[in-house]
């Protein structure tokens, strides 16, 4: 097996050990530290085990298979093996540059039972942090882990705990997309103890905790990792099993703007040769190919998030019809473009790249969209309003309503002094919610399984700023139009930007509507984040939501924010400082010496 040592948690005190299969197996008390602090499960911190002492560290990687993937020089295709020496380890890290595009390697972890498996990895003084994508045998998709800052040493950084069958762990380069160079150090691989085990599972089958929910911009990933294959798009959920999400709120990538093949909307892309950005044609080849082989990203996603147990909610975002040049070339749908008539236009004529909802055949083409949606598998229908006011303006299809309704012309009055204008907005959004609501329970008989369909809203923080723009939520509420509420408290269009956690709280309580507010994980603290859902907590909120929180590593930290209990305990201050290490040797170069290598550079 190569090289393998029982190190305790300062690597310093490392012991080596020729078997790389030994460890404790005796009983221990769990380790729950001071009284009150986290179970080791739910921390990322090695030292928190009850065996942290007896940790198994594999160091040699030029373990990995097959043997042919492996070089001692630079070489495309290949993984670099790269001696080193650090912290009382002495082994060999594999190294793959931004280009190298290195193949899957496997290596073999030669041990059974549970344990908790930590990695090492190199931090960089480059422009670009090493990622590594990881997982073991029979798992359907890998998952993301990095370092957290700059230097060049090692970073112990947690990957999972399972129970291991003396299998692999698949060690991955990001495939496609744009490039990053990855590196594994060494494998660390702390045995649990009786306790641990039994506490482990009980809180993994305690389903009270499943209280977040969390968005996909459903365009992101693809411009970024460029996934062509089943298990690169499962990579996006597969972050989520065994932690407290249990809703993923699923975004088209704009009002009408899809990633596959549609009989409604338009996919992205397809007929452009020179692109705005990079990313922008890693998403356009990614989806063609996606569609030559019948994969529908979506479909994936919603079946990848049924199978770790979490429902999910597909939608749109109804701003979404065009962008700012140049990357409108890129952000474009045949039907804006097909129908300038139905626009939105503003009181003093100036045009707004909205599509009005006052129009009964931008409605229809809404729900239409929304309903072929539906027909992947999904759990509900969502509306990220946050990212879609103004939907109805003075364009005269709404002129014609006002005036019907009023006998006047609503651009002569006092936007802000006349409530009737704001009320005949709510009417028309309204509508639309009714439709889509009619379409999910058409939806619902089709499937044949009792089953209501969700229909939820994101909506920004405080019911007069939804007002604006004729959202009433509280009238979608009365009426009993949504069946869950998600709000976000920044920017796009708010104007007292105010976060009425307590009201929303209310309003939905009385209906029995699941509520959860957001946040975003980046660049908010974690102690911010903890204050603030501990806070919403305490005002009755069914649960949180995390906006944009796919593909951030962030998620490792929030995964447990459904345990109230836990929260407090997750600020940080009493916490060990992660395990980091400067290398002694890296190659053939003594690093700590007086006069390191780096002076030169």
């Amino acid at each position: 097996m190569g090289l393998g040592t029982r190190a305790a948690t300062d690597p310093v005190s490392a012991e080596t050990s020729s078997s790389a299969g030994s460890g404790a197996t005796e009983e221990e008390p769990v380790n729950q530290g001071e009284p009150g602090a986290l179970p080791p499960w739910a921390d990322s911190v090695a030292s928190r085990w009850a065996n942290a002492s007896r940790a198994i560290v594999l160091t040699d990687m030029s373990q990995c298979q097959p043997a042919s993937a492996l070089s001692s020089k630079p070489k495309r295709h290949h993984w670099r093996i790269v001696p080193y020496e650090a912290g009382g380890l002495k082994g060999n890290m594999i190294w793959a540059f931004p280009e190298t595009a290195a193949p899957v390697v496997k290596l073999p972890l030669g041990v059974k039972g549970w344990h908790a498996i930590f990695v090492g990895l190199q931090n960089s003084e480059g422009e670009d942090l090493p990622k590594v994508w990881l997982k073991l045998d029979g798992e359907p998709a890998p998952q993301l882990r990095e370092v957290s800052g700059r230097g060049i040493g090692i970073e112990e950084i947690y990957f999972k705990v399972a129970d291991l069958q003396g299998g692999n762990l698949h060690i991955a380069q990001q495939p496609a997309g744009f490039p990053a160079p990855a590196a594994l150090v060494y494998v660390k691989l702390i045995p649990l103890v009786e306790g641990e085990v039994a506490g482990l599972l009980a809180d993994r089958k305690e389903t009270s905790n499943r209280k977040l929910a969390v968005t996909s911009d459903g365009f992101s990933f693809i411009f970024s990792r460029q996934p062509t294959t089943v298990e690169e798009l499962l990579a996006e959920v597969e972050m989520y099993r065994d932690t407290d999400f249990d809703t993923l709120l699923l975004h088209l990538g704009g009002a009408d703007w899809v990633s596959y093949p549609s009989k409604v909307g338009t996919m992205m892309g397809q007929d452009m040769d020179d692109f705005p950005r990079v990313g922008d044609r890693y998403y356009a080849d990614a989806v063609r190919q996606l569609a030559k082989k019948g994969i529908n990203p979506n479909k994936v996603l919603i079946d990848g998030a049924h199978a770790i147990g979490m429902k999910v909610h597909i939608g749109v975002r109804p701003a979404g019809w065009s962008f700012w040049e140049p990357i409108s070339t890129m952000f474009r749908s045949n039907f804006y473009e097909q129908h300038p008539e139905w626009r939105c236009v503003d009181r003093d004529g100036t045009p707004v790249a909205r599509m009005s909802w006052a129009v009964p055949e931008v409605r229809k083409h809404m729900v239409d969209l929304l309903r072929e949606a539906m027909g992947f598998g999904a759990d509900g229908a969502h509306l990220a309003f946050v990212r879609g006011y103004p939907l109805v303006l003075y364009e005269t299809p709404f002129l014609n309503i006002f005036q019907k309704k009023h006998g006047e012309d609503p651009r002569k009055l006092d936007e802000e002094a006349d409530p009737r204008i704001r009320q005949a907005w709510s009417d028309v959004v309204t509508a639309f919610m009714r439709e889509a609501r009619a379409m999910l329970d058409q939806e619902a008989v089709r499937r044949g399984n009792g089953k209501r369909l969700a229909l939820s809203a994101m909506v920004l923080g405080n019911e007069y700023d939804n007002m604006q723009y004729g959202a009433d939520v509280r009238r979608w509420v009365s009426e009993g139009l949504v069946d869950e509420l998600f709000s976000y408290k920044w920017d796009f269009g708010a104007k007292k930007r105010t976060n009425d956690v307590k009201s929303f709280t209310e309003m939905c309580e009385a209906k029995g509507i699941p509520f959860r507010p957001s946040f975003t994980v980046e660049p908010v603290s974690i102690a911010d984040s903890v204050d603030d859902a501990a806070s919403w907590y305490k005002q009755g909120v069914q649960g949180l939501t995390f906006f944009d929180g796919v593909s951030s590593g962030q998620m490792i930290k929030y995964g447990r924010f459904g345990h109230i209990a836990e929260l407090p305990l997750h600020r940080g201050k009493e916490r060990p400082k992660p395990v980091q290490m400067r290398f002694h040797i890296l190659g053939d170069k003594v690093l700590d010496g007086r006069f390191p290598p780096y002076w030169g550079g």
